[in-house]
C-alpha cells in the first residue's frame, strides 16, 4: 500500500515503566490522565504499594526472597529485578522508545532501574531508552544521597538520554507551595512530555523549520548522555518557548548542545513565521546548537500555544557537583 503525504504515519510504540515506589506513582499520575498511547508497566518488590497502583500491567519483583515487602537495599532492588527482567523484555520487545521512571535513593528504585537499562541495553539494542530520576532531598540522609549518587552515575551510562530532577531545587523554587502541590507540577509536567513523545510521528512542518520524526529524534539521542525534556505554554508561540526551555528541577544548561526536538501544539493559523524565527534564533545562534528540529501538533481546540522542547547533550553543574562527590555525604 502506497503512503501519501498528509496520511498519518504508524504509531510510535512507546513503553513507560515505573519502578519503585516513586517510579509507580509517576506511572498511576499518568495513567489517570487516561493517556492511552503508551504501554505503561509498575515493577515493585512492595505488594502493597503495587495493588495500588494504576498502570497497564503490574510485575511483583522478588516476591520470592522478598515476600512482596521493600526491598531495603540496592542489592534487594538489582537480585529482585535479575528475577523478573525476562517477563519485562518481553513486554518490551516490540518498543521502539522506552522510558524508565524511578526515584533514586532506595532499593527498589535504584537497583531496579540500573538493572532494567543494562537489560534492555543488552536485550533490546534498537530500542531507544530514556531515564528520568529524580534525586532525593539532602536530608533524607547520607545512604539515601549515596544509593542516588551511585544509581545516577550507572544509569547515564546505561542509557540512551538521562532526565534529573532534585528533590531540594523543588523545595527552594516552590517555598509558597505545598509539597504535594509541587509534586503534581511535576508530574504534570513528566505526563506533557511524554505525551510529546507520543506524537512525533504525526507532526506537520513549521515555517522555516526542519520537520522531525521519531527516526531523527532517535539519531539524535541516541547514547547522547545528559538530556532536557521542558513544557511551557503561553499567549504567544514566543512565550511558551522561552517557558519551556526554562528547568523548574534542575539547571540544565543548553549551550553547545548536540541537538534540540520541538513540538509546538497550537492551531494552525497561530503559528507565525515570526514566532518560529525567534524559536531558530535562540535555539541555533544564541545557545549554539548545531541541529535543530521543530514539528506542529496541530490543534483545533488550543486557546493558547503549548511548546514541548527535548534537548540532547546538555551541561548541568548541579549533576556534576553531585556526582564529584561520589563516596562522601
Amino acid at each position: 500500500m502506497s503512503w501519501r503525504r498528509g496520511e498519518p504515519t504508524s504509531q510510535l510504540k512507546l513503553a513507560v515503566v515505573g519502578i519503585g515506589g516513586a517510579g509507580c506513582n509517576m506511572i498511576t499520575n499518568i495513567k489517570r490522565t487516561g493517556f492511552s498511547d503508551a504501554k505503561l508497566i509498575a515493577v515493585n518488590t512492595d505488594a502493597a504499594s503495587l495493588s495500588a497502583t494504576k498502570a497497564d500491567h503490574k510485575v511483583l519483583a522478588g516476591e520470592s526472597f522478598l515476600g512482596g515487602r521493600s526491598a531495603r537495599t540496592i542489592e534487594n532492588g538489582k537480585k529482585a529485578m535479575e528475577a523478573v527482567k525476562e517477563n519485562l523484555v518481553s513486554m518490551l520487545s516490540d518498543r521502539e522508545l522506552i522510558v524508565l521512571l524511578a526515584g533514586l535513593g532506595g532499593g527498589a528504585g535504584t537497583g531496579g532501574i540500573v538493572t532494567l537499562a543494562e537489560t534492555i541495553k543488552e536485550s533490546l539494542p534498537n530500542a531507544l531508552t530514556i531515564s528520568y530520576v529524580v534525586i532525593p532531598f539532602a536530608s533524607e540522609g547520607e545512604v539515601r544521597i549515596n544509593n542516588a549518587k551511585y544509581g545516577l552515575s550507572e544509569i547515564i551510562d546505561l542509557s540512551d538520554v538521562t532526565w534529573v530532577a532534585f528533590n531540594d531545587v523543588l523545595k527552594r523554587k516552590f517555598t509558597n507551595v505545598p509539597l504535594t502541590r509541587a509534586y503534581k507540577m511535576m508530574d504534570d509536567r513528566l505526563f506533557n512530555v511524554v505525551r510529546g513523545l507520543a506524537s512525533l510521528q504525526n507532526l506537520s512542518p513549521l515555517p522555516g523549520m526542519q520537520n522531525v520524526d521519531f527516526a531523527i529524534m532517535k539519531e539524535l539521542a541516541k547514547g547522547s548522555g545528559l538530556g532536557y525534556a521542558g513544557f511551557g505554554e503561553g499567549r504567544t508561540t514566543r512565550e511558551a518557548f522561552e517557558s519551556s526551555l526554562v528547568d523548574p528541577f534542575g539547571d540544565a544548561d543548553h549551550k553547545g548542545a548536540k541537538g534540540v526536538v520541538g513540538i509546538l501544539e497550537s492551531t494552525e493559523t497561530a503559528v507565525s513565521v515570526e514566532g518560529m524565527t525567534y524559536v531558530q534564533d535562540v535555539l541555533t545562534t544564541n545557545l549554539g546548537i548545531p541541529e535543530v528540529y521543530f514539528g506542529l501538533k496541530p490543534s483545533i481546540e488550543m486557546t493558547t500555544p503549548k511548546v514541548t522542547v527535548y534537548t540532547f547533550g546538555v551541561k548541568s553543574r548541579m549533576v556534576e557537583d553531585f556526582l564529584s562527590s561520589m563516596g562522601g555525604g
